[in-house]
């Protein structure tokens, strides 16, 4: 598909801005601090793709570093952009949304606008029925990945696409019905943006060798230097500089997952299915990062790592032997990703490779969620996790702890390990380098979303203010079954303060020079001010969560039981009498089953 637009030649001199939208107000634990060196690898990669296919007039904005950059003053080589793709998670939508509402500013000369990303993948119709009237919104909406952007623009080549000439090409295809043919798009069939009746063309088709994907370098060198402007620099960011500001670089190795959580939408998401890069590919990117990027630190962008062994075995191996300049990888990088507890101890014989002796890895995320198994069983019993912890720490690899609080588990439980904070406790006692410390809450796209509408536990309001997006970070209880909302709340941030506090600090002071203690030194630290900065950003929703009243939602909202919605095979209990429309998010059918890949228009309205 990139060389077929290269080969049109027709975009070559299409203006793109890639905008990574970013809501600063979600700067809290446990991604604060890392959140300003890493670029998102998503938005990278769309921008990268552009410029494969032959659009090098492309700009990639990372909102963190740009807070101020508007789509309307945005010029590109002395011209006004042509299009506008804006990416988003759920927790960043308004501001996706302030972008694509400044966009309509331009009046006739807007650019074509496209949104994308986790938000748009899973609620599209989000986009549409935006602006004080709620008459304006994308033009389009990709649920998919790189190459359903890429064959947009391969059917917008072919009804004369070019400068100035993106909307119209996109009018002209949408009328002749060349759009409906793409799976993975959801767009206005009459092409008023009010989100009245839309067309939802059905699941995307995935790309199933990830090696197809962009390079690092592509879309780096159209990444926009930070700065308070409102315009865009004269040019991008100089690529060897890139590693001293991005000093983490997103780099996708995998995708997917062989559990099927009721509270994850990835699997779902993946089509079931487990795709990878090859070992080859991987090392050229980790060269290319340490070439021309100045990288050393690397973050996997991964569901599973170890959810294949032979794979894993393979690419391990295959980094052991390269050498950069004649320097071994495992010397030049430092790599971490993630992992379920069971994959990573199966496979815990491959640590001595992977260590920073063989390969450069010196971390792993791993998905604890619950030792109890309460919330979900994944074999992450407490002898299995102290014994994972130790190999680790002999190899000079950080266990790096994810949990999750949900409304089962008490904070204390002595003499047993359900409670949050004795399980927080153990896990330090066992070496953990860092905790993550989530609400379990129901994510949208997943199958607890369905579960939390039809037993009527998601909150609508609290304390008379409504339930937004950017409240579905992990940080605030949402949907929690418990009588005092607001002491699971406080438990949240005892739990990390059992964690990250003076007397643990002293305890690493103390302990003799090894290899990882200067970094459970940082890690300590840093915690401690993320947990100051967090407890801050949720003092008022705490003290709503106290004071009240706690509204729920008793039913999916309206919209979702029209005819020609996903929904409708889902939502099993009546409409109620009382009105309890829209909370926040709406939930979303997860992708794998939305459709059979055929048209569906969805008459969807926006409150």
């Amino acid at each position: 598909m990139e060389q077929c637009l290269v080969r049109h030649g027709k975009l070559d001199e299409v203006r793109s801005l890639v905008v990574s939208a970013f809501d600063r107000r979600t700067r809290m634990l446990p991604f604060i601090f890392v959140d300003w060196h890493t670029v998102p690898c998503g938005p990278r990669s769309i921008a990268g793709a552009l410029v494969a296919a032959g659009m090098p007039r492309t700009r990639l904005v990372y909102q963190l570093w740009n807070p101020k950059v508007l789509p309307s003053r945005a010029q590109i080589d002395g011209g006004s952009i042509d299009m506008l793709l804006v990416s988003s998670m759920q927790v960043h939508s308004a501001a996706s949304f302030r972008l694509v509402e400044d966009a309509w500013n331009m009046g006739d000369r807007r650019p074509l606008i496209l949104a994308g990303g986790p938000k748009a993948c899973y609620e599209p119709f989000d986009y549409f029925g935006l602006g004080p009237d709620g008459a304006v919104g994308a033009d389009v909406v990709v649920t998919g990945e790189e190459a359903v952007l890429l064959e947009l623009l391969n059917v917008l080549a072919e009804f004369g696409a070019g400068p100035g000439q993106m909307r119209t090409a996109f009018d002209r295809a949408r009328k002749n019905g060349a759009l409906e043919k793409i799976p993975g798009l959801v767009f206005p069939a009459d092409g008023r943006c009010d989100g009245n009746h839309l067309i939802n063309t059905g699941v995307q088709r995935m790309v199933q060798d990830l090696d197809e994907l962009p390079m690092l370098l592509p879309g780096f060198k159209t990444l926009e230097p930070p700065h308070r402007g409102k315009v865009l620099a004269p040019r991008p960011m100089a690529p060897e500089k890139i590693g001293r500001k991005a000093t983490v670089t997103a780099i996708l190795i995998t995708r997917g997952c062989k559990f099927h959580c009721h509270y994850c939408p990835i699997p779902s998401y993946n089509q079931r299915a487990f795709r990878r890069k090859s070992p080859a590919r991987m090392v050229a990117e980790f060269s290319e990062g340490v070439r021309y990027l100045n990288s050393k630190y690397f973050f996997g962008a991964d569901d599973n790592f170890f959810n294949d062994r032979d794979y894993a075995r393979k690419l391990l191996e295959t980094m052991a032997a390269t050498r950069i300049d004649g320097v071994r990888l495992g010397r030049k990088i430092r790599f971490g990703t993630e992992s379920t507890v069971f994959d990573a101890y199966k496979n815990r014989d491959l640590l001595p490779l992977a260590s920073h002796h063989g390969c450069g890895l010196n971390g792993i995320w791993l998905g604890i969620e619950d030792l109890s198994a309460t919330l979900v069983d994944k074999g992450q019993g407490p002898e299995i996790v102290k014994n994972l912890f130790a190999e680790m720490i002999k190899n000079d690899i950080s266990p790096m702890v994810m949990l999750m609080h949900h409304d089962r588990q008490p904070l204390r439980s002595p003499g047993e390990l359900t409670g949050l904070i004795d399980q927080i406790k153990f896990l330090h006692r066992a070496g953990a380098m860092s905790v993550q410390c989530t609400v379990a809450n129901p994510a949208v796209g997943s199958r607890w979303m369905s579960e939390v509408y039809e037993k009527s536990l998601l909150y609508r309001r609290v304390g008379g203010q409504p339930i937004r997006d950017r409240d579905f970070d992990g940080n605030h209880v949402l949907a929690a079954d418990v009588p005092q909302p607001w002491r699971m709340q406080l438990n949240l941030l005892r739990g990390y303060a059992a964690f990250y506090n003076p007397i643990n600090l002293l305890r690493t002071l103390c302990k003799p020079k090894q290899y990882l203690r200067d970094k459970y030194i940082f890690y300590q630290i840093f915690g401690m001010a993320g947990l100051a900065r967090t407890a801050w950003a949720l003092k008022g929703y705490l003290w709503r969560l106290w004071r009240g009243p706690i509204e729920k939602a008793s039913a999916w909202p309206e919209k979702f039981r029209r005819p020609g919605s996903p929904y409708t095979g889902l939502i099993q209990t009546p409409t109620p009498s009382a009105q309890t429309t829209r909370i926040g998010p709406e939930p979303v059918l997860p992708p794998a089953a939305a459709n059979e890949g055929q048209k569906r228009p969805l008459a969807l309205e926006r409150e």
